[in-house]
């Protein structure tokens, strides 16, 4: 009798082991990205949206304050467009980043939805507000790592004090 409760505990802690997978439902695959300026991590004073060409979707709505970009990657084509939006007090500037990549289908269990992961084999810019865009991190996963530093154009440099106008003697 004991060694027939045992083999039915056994049995029951199993299935409730096979019935338990983490499916990683809270995980999400993204493109994390850090904004430069002048040699530093800088947050955006301005209004930053942004937007994916050719579709509805906007990926980052209104942000102010914004440092870091967390942003989707599409899973059916092999570039994506995404069309930045700065708005300040008195004007508007746009930026267009192209991200080139591969998509792979990233399969954990038949209980699990199926994820695509990325690797990213370029990026270009319009250059309007953006200076540069460094790839410093390929892999697109569950990971939360930057995989992009988005350089912005430098500071202007401050006017240089006038020459004092010369005493009329």
């Amino acid at each position: 009798m004991r060694h027939r409760l045992l083999l039915i505990a056994s049995g029951i802690l199993l299935l409730a082991a096979c019935e338990s997978y983490d499916c990683t439902l809270y995980n999400a695959v993204a493109m994390y990205g850090t904004i430069y300026k002048d040699g530093a991590k800088v947050k955006l004073n301005d209004t930053l949206t942004v937007t994916a060409c050719g579709t509805d979707a906007v990926l980052l709505n209104r942000a102010v304050g914004a440092s870091r970009l967390i942003l989707p990657l599409s899973y059916w084509q092999d570039e994506d467009t995404l069309v930045l939006s700065l708005e300040g007090a008195d004007y508007l500037l746009r930026d267009t980043i192209w991200v080139t990549k591969s998509n792979m289908i990233h399969y954990e269990s038949p209980d699990c939805p199926t994820k695509y992961f990325h690797t990213i084999l370029g990026v270009r810019s319009t250059h309007e507000f953006i200076n540069n865009i460094t790839v410093i991190r390929s892999s697109v996963n569950y990971e939360t790592t930057d995989n992009l530093q988005i350089i912005l154009h430098p500071s202007p440099e401050p006017d240089p004090e006038p020459d004092p106008e010369p005493d009329p003697e």
